[in-house]
């Protein structure tokens, strides 16, 4: 089984990579690090939570967005690539299995899309130097990696990156209540001649992330 990743350029070719988000999938721990993830109010790696607060450099050169399909719980295709290359994130309809008739059903004996799309944002901890990538396909969560890059994007950064602190949102609901969503303020930026000495930089604890992301 391969993944693809189609390039900006229509008739560019496509490049394939041998499952480069499965293990991740599995949160096995590779090195792009175990996945971060928001769920119910609570930001875990695996079976860890993690303690809102938590400070990261976001390395939002590095992000990735995508289609990933599933099937019994498995990756079984992608389209992902890379917002700084330019990737173009293809249509629902332009995808496989667009027929609601023909896919699975949920716990609620309801037709699921196989078809999720999926956000992948590098996070380096500012204490410990670990790798994990935070992973989101909720609008909340979405929302919240839109508002950085509409921060990093405003105008060129000279390769500073931020630094984010986990946090959570939370509205009320006509209808579910209280929702908590996600939330990734900057709290400063990894570089500046303000930031501590003993603060980890990116080459110093996790190596080139160009040379380790798959795209």
């Amino acid at each position: 089984m391969k993944s693809e990743v189609v390039n900006k350029e229509p008739n560019a070719a496509v490049v394939s990579y041998e499952n480069p988000w499965l293990e991740a999938a599995a949160e096995t721990g590779n090195e792009l690090g175990r996945l971060l993830k928001f769920v119910k109010g609570k930001y875990e790696t695996g079976d860890d939570e993690v303690p809102e607060g938590t400070e990261y450099v976001a390395h939002i050169d590095q992000l990735v967005r995508g289609w990933v399909k599933f099937e019994d719980n498995k990756v079984v295709e992608q389209h992902l690539g890379k917002v700084a290359d330019g990737f173009r994130i293809p249509a629902r309809n332009e995808l496989s299995d667009t027929d609601p008739e023909k896919w699975a059903k949920d716990g609620s004996e309801k037709p699921r899309d196989p078809w999720v799309a999926q956000w992948y944002l590098p996070l380096v901890n500012i204490e410990s130097g670990e790798l994990v990538t935070f992973v989101t396909g909720s609008k909340g969560g979405i929302r919240a990696i839109g508002m950085l890059c509409r921060v990093y994007g405003r105008k060129n950064r000279d390769g500073l990156l931020p630094i984010v602190a986990l946090k959570t949102r939370s509205y009320k609901h006509q209808q579910y209540g209280r929702i908590e969503t996600p939330d990734l303020p900057i709290v400063g930026w990894d570089g500046e001649p303000t930031a501590s000495p003993t603060q980890p930089r990116i080459g110093d604890t996790a190596g080139d992330l160009n040379d380790q992301m798959p795209f």
